[in-house]
C-alpha cells in the first residue's frame, strides 16, 4: 500500500511539470571477420548481428529523464527469430555540469573514451548494455566519471561480478592528459560452493599527449602512457602485477584515417587459460609482451541519423600479422534529434555518386 501510494504521488508530481515525451528506433549492424589463425590467444571466425532497438521516454523540467526499451539481437545464419533479448531502462539526470544515469543503459553512450583494451570488440557486440550506475561532471575535454556495472547476480548457479571504474580527462590547447581504470570483482555463488575462489583484475591507463582538429577535416592524436595493473586469484593466493608503456597515434583526414595502440611490457592475462572471458573483458592479445593494433578505416556515411564505417585492422602480435576486417552500422529515427540536414561530405564520396 505505501508503495501504492508513492508511486501515484511521484505519477501526479510529474503530470503538473513541463514534460516532453519521446520515442526513439535503432538498428546497429556489425560484421567482423577474423583472420587469426597464427593466433594463440584467439580463435579465426565471423561475428555477424543486428540489433533493433526501440525505445521511449519522458523528460521533465528539462532535466530529467526516464528511459525505457527492448533490445533484440538477430544472428544471421541462426535458426531462431530472436537471439537475445535485453532490456534498456534507466532514470537519467542532465545538467550543465552533472550526468548522472541509473539502470541499464548502453555503455557507448558513456564510456567512449575507454580503450578496446578494456572492452573488446566482441563484448560491445554482444554485451552492449551496462547495469548499473554512471556520473559524471564536467564535458568533452575536461572531466571526470565514476561507474558501476553488475555483470553476474550471485545465484546457486551464476558467480557474483561487478565493475566499479574510473576515468578522466584534462586539456588546454593541443595539451591533455587522462586516465581510463576499472576493477572487475569476480567472487562465488550464493549459497557458497566450495570449489569457487575469489578473483580480481585491476587495470588502469594514464596517458599525456596532443590532440588537434582543424577546420578541413584533419584531425589527429599522439600520446604516451603507462598501462599498470592487478590480477589475483585469492584462492590459489597468486598475484600479479603487470606493467607495461602504452603509446597511441591517430590520424584522419576527409573521413579516411588510422588509428594505431601499441602496448610493450609484462605479459597481462596471466589466468585467461583458467578463467578466459568470466574475468577479462579485453582484447586477449595482452597476453604476450608485446602488441600493436593498427586500424585504417573509412567513413562512408556520416549524418545526423546514419554512420557507416569499413574498417581494415592489422593486428601485430607473436611475431605474426593478422589481418581482420568489419563493418558498422548505425541508423535511427526518433523525435530528439532536430532535422539539421547535416551531412559530413568528404570529397572521395563523389566516387560513389
Amino acid at each position: 500500500m505505501r508503495f501504492l501510494l508513492l508511486l501515484l504521488t511521484f505519477c501526479s508530481i510529474v503530470s503538473i511539470q513541463a514534460q516532453d515525451y519521446m520515442w526513439k528506433l535503432g538498428l546497429d549492424y556489425f560484421f567482423d571477420n577474423r583472420e587469426y589463425e597464427k593466433s594463440s590467444y584467439i580463435e579465426p571466425q565471423t561475428l555477424n548481428g543486428i540489433w533493433f532497438t526501440p525505445s521511449g521516454g519522458i523528460t521533465w523540467d528539462s532535466a530529467h529523464t526516464i528511459v525505457g526499451g527492448v533490445d533484440l539481437l538477430k544472428i544471421p545464419g541462426m535458426k531462431k527469430a530472436i537471439d537475445k533479448v535485453d532490456i534498456t531502462l534507466f532514470y537519467q539526470y542532465n545538467a550543465p555540469n552533472t550526468f548522472f544515469r541509473a539502470g541499464s543503459f548502453p555503455r557507448r553512450d558513456v564510456l567512449s573514451n575507454y580503450s578496446d583494451f578494456f572492452f573488446s570488440d566482441s563484448v560491445n557486440y554482444f554485451t552492449p548494455l551496462m547495469q548499473g550506475l554512471f556520473w559524471q561532471i564536467g564535458k568533452e575535454r575536461n572531466f571526470f566519471n565514476a561507474w558501476m556495472d553488475w555483470t553476474g547476480y550471485a545465484t546457486p548457479e551464476n558467480r557474483e561480478s561487478f565493475f566499479i571504474g574510473f576515468s578522466g580527462k584534462t586539456a588546454r590547447g593541443i595539451l591533455f592528459g587522462d586516465f581510463q581504470s576499472y576493477l572487475f570483482h569476480y567472487a562465488g555463488t550464493n549459497p557458497g560452493n566450495p570449489i569457487y575462489g575469489v578473483s580480481e583484475q585491476m587495470q588502469g591507463i594514464a596517458s599525456i599527449g596532443v590532440e588537434f582538429e582543424s577546420a578541413n577535416s584533419l584531425k589527429g592524436l599522439l600520446s604516451v602512457g603507462v598501462f599498470a595493473g592487478i590480477e589475483r586469484d585469492r584462492k590459489a593466493d597468486i598475484v600479479h602485477k603487470p606493467v607495461g608503456f602504452i603509446s597511441r597515434a591517430n590520424l584522419e583526414f576527409w573521413g579516411i584515417g588510422t588509428e594505431n595502440t601499441f602496448y610493450t611490457g609484462d605479459p597481462r592475462m596471466r589466468f585467461y587459460n583458467q578463467y578466459g572471458r568470466y574475468l577479462y573483458w579485453g582484447t586477449p592479445f595482452l597476453q604476450g609482451t608485446s602488441y600493436l593494433k593498427s586500424k585504417f578505416y573509412i567513413r562512408f556515411m556520416e549524418t545526423d541519423r546514419v554512420s557507416i564505417q569499413l574498417n581494415g585492422n592489422l593486428h601485430f602480435t607473436e611475431g605474426n600479422v593478422l589481418f581482420q576486417q568489419t563493418l558498422t552500422l548505425s541508423a535511427s529515427i526518433d523525435n530528439i534529434t532536430k532535422d539539421s540536414n547535416k551531412r559530413t561530405v568528404y570529397p572521395w564520396m563523389r566516387i560513389f555518386q
